[in-house]
């Protein structure tokens, strides 16, 4: 079994210790990868497996053999973020605070969310094109979020992916709410 922790390491199980600890599968899963990148806000990912697992992967993984270690400075940062997510789970419980708030109020805004369980919030448009116009507009109105069309969704599937943070304030979330809500009637996106 394995578990791609992309979108939950740093924010699913006790202090954001991903799907595994989320779901207690604690000694059913055989291999996990992650991401540094997201939540934890540094770059690069890992991998949690086996002592065999990893010796294989450090000999045989292209991505391993053709590329360097993290700089000190990227390790310590990981490091420094993991002591964070360990001693202020109070940043998880805000988390998902504003992730609860923005999720309705774009769907109370007509807009379809889809049906995910991470603070990384689509708003689905259908057409790439659509998508990608919806971001630029959000963009020259100080709102990021990224395009997304097909091949990374399925055709018919686009999207432009929100997320919000824990540092986020309720008049950031409205100001952003708002735009949404202004961008979406003006492109016939929502009534």
């Amino acid at each position: 079994m394995m578990v791609d922790d992309a979108h939950s390491s740093g924010v699913l199980g006790r202090n954001g210790r991903g799907t595994i600890d989320h779901f207690g599968l604690h000694g059913r899963v055989h291999v996990q990868v992650g991401t540094l990148s997201k939540a934890v806000g540094v770059l690069g990912g890992y991998v949690c497996g086996s002592r065999d697992l990893i010796e294989f992967l450090y000999h045989r993984a292209r991505p391993f053999l053709f590329s360097t270690s993290h700089p000190p400075a990227v390790a310590a940062a990981c490091i420094a973020a993991f002591d964070v997510l360990e001693q202020e789970p109070e940043r998880i419980e805000r988390l998902w605070d504003n992730t609860r708030y923005f999720k309705q109020g774009l769907g109370s805004a007509g807009f379809n969310t889809g049906i995910g369980e991470t603070p990384i919030t689509p708003v689905i448009v259908g057409e790439a094109k659509t998508a990608h116009e919806l971001s630029r507009e959000l963009f020259n109105e100080g709102v990021l979020a990224t395009g997304i069309g097909f091949p990374t969704v399925p055709k018919g599937k686009a999207r432009v992916r929100t997320i919000v943070s824990a540092t986020h304030t309720r008049a950031e979330l409205d100001r952003a709410l708002e735009v949404f809500a202004r961008v979406g009637k003006k492109m016939g996106l929502v009534a």
